[in-house]
């Protein structure tokens, strides 16, 4: 059965602690030899002022990336041209629980059939993170993500069906050369971690299902559905 899917995700938590270790093993640029420049550079002073820390927040960002370090904060789903659901950290704060409503929830909809995972860039993302969540927090999901599998065999990816393999091309631009609507002006996937961080998770939330909505409307166009 076409499931159609998206998730979001965000930093290794805590952040501050986080943090902490990342500034903890992060090193001066190779080219600085002098033991003064070096500690010039690792305290921020002068003409190094801010550089450090700027490195440091955006070594923790990219452990959005990283199914073993950052978490999951949305899912959003959608079976054939089902209304697209979507459970996230709004409702169910814990990232434990949350992974277990949105497994049961396919389930139940599934009814004993396989799913067919169908989303852009889900072979190189979305379904190995999800795969990753559900071992680190102890979960048999009892849906196989089919992470290790191949686009058009075990999962529907639509950038690989558009760019090809190894190449890339974002959703929005997808959109914009069939047509589609893009993406709001107001968030996108650089954003959700500030998003989250002001408390709005329902517009993350928002935003994640209509991923899903147009990388439907995306796999219609590409296999010629409509």
């Amino acid at each position: 059965m076409e499931i159609y899917i998206d998730i979001e995700t965000i930093p290794q938590q805590p952040e501050a602690e986080t943090k902490a270790e990342i500034a903890a093993t992060i090193q001066a640029p190779a080219q600085m030899s002098k033991a003064e420049t070096i500690a010039a550079w690792h305290a921020g002073e002068g003409s190094y002022a801010g550089i450090k820390d700027a490195l440091i927040e955006e070594t923790y960002r990219k452990t959005s990336f990283d199914g073993g370090k950052g978490e999951i904060i949305s899912i959003a789903f959608a079976v054939g041209d089902d209304p697209v659901l979507c459970v996230h950290r709004g409702i169910y704060p814990d990232e434990d629980l949350m992974l277990r409503t949105a497994a049961d929830a396919m389930l139940d909809i599934l009814c004993g059939r396989s799913p067919f995972f169908i989303g852009h860039n889900i072979g190189g993302f979305d379904l190995k993170f999800l795969f990753q969540r559900y071992v680190i927090n102890s979960i048999n999901p009892q849906l196989d993500f089919k992470h290790w599998g191949r686009h058009g065999s075990q999962y529907y990816d639509t950038m690989q069906a558009w760019a090809g393999y190894g190449n890339r091309v974002s959703q929005d631009n997808l959109c914009k050369a069939l047509g589609i609507a893009g993406k709001p002006d107001d968030i996108d996937g650089s954003k959700v971690w500030d998003f989250y961080k002001a408390g709005q998770i329902e517009r993350i939330a928002e935003y994640n299902a209509d991923d899903v909505e147009k990388v439907r409307q995306i796999h219609k166009r590409l296999t010629f559905a409509n």
